[in-house]
């Protein structure tokens, strides 16, 4: 007799599915990119701006770890580089998972495989490497975004005196950068359909 494989977590129907990916997405994006250092009125929030290894003035945020401090979760954990690493991991993992269901297929009836959820063709070959190219493209066109909005506002700085060039030329280069790494992003970018 087969064994019946135990329910982690099963989505039945395409509006959960799309709800939980959504909320993936959004905690991925919310932790990864956010407009720290510009205010509605395109002001410098220095105070409210971390540095590496500070927490910002206007949120309070208590560790959420006991072997973790506050610091290394803001400036590390909830950093762009960790996220697209662990987007990358959820990518093996899904391949994984992929290999596994076509193990459980050789040893499992239909009926019980499908209860498992997520266990069909389009959804392990369609959905998986779109969802991961969505979420790394996100976070990609975002720190571009970011990137750009920080030179912008650096140029008008530059231009009114209240920073220095080599600040300048810092946000030149980290929006180069991003402008790359987005660039580079959208050409290797396949959607899978």
């Amino acid at each position: 007799m087969k064994q019946k494989p135990e329910k982690i977590l099963r989505l039945k129907n395409t509006k959960h599915k799309a709800f939980f990916l959504t909320f993936i997405l959004g905690l991925t994006l919310i932790s990864v990119v956010g407009l720290r250092n510009l205010s509605l009125d395109n002001t410098l929030l220095a105070e409210a701006a971390p540095t590496r290894n500070s927490l910002p003035s206007d949120l309070s945020l208590p560790p959420i770890h006991p072997d973790e401090p506050a610091e290394y979760t803001f400036s590390e954990r909830l950093s762009r580089t960790n996220a697209l690493d662990s987007a990358s991991k959820i990518g093996n993992a899904l391949s994984s998972f992929r290999k596994l269901t076509a193990k459980a297929q050789t040893v499992l009836e239909p009926e019980n495989l499908n209860e498992v959820g997520n266990t069909d063709w389009e959804i392990q070959n369609l959905g998986f490497p779109n969802w991961v190219n969505t979420v790394e493209g996100t976070i990609e066109k975002q720190n571009y975004q970011l990137k750009k909005l920080e030179w912008e506002l650096a140029q008008k700085q530059y231009e009114a005196g209240e920073i220095n060039r080599s600040v300048l030329d810092s946000k030149a280069e980290s929006y180069e950068t991003a402008k790359q790494n987005f660039q580079q992003f959208w050409q290797s970018l396949k959607i899978t359909d």
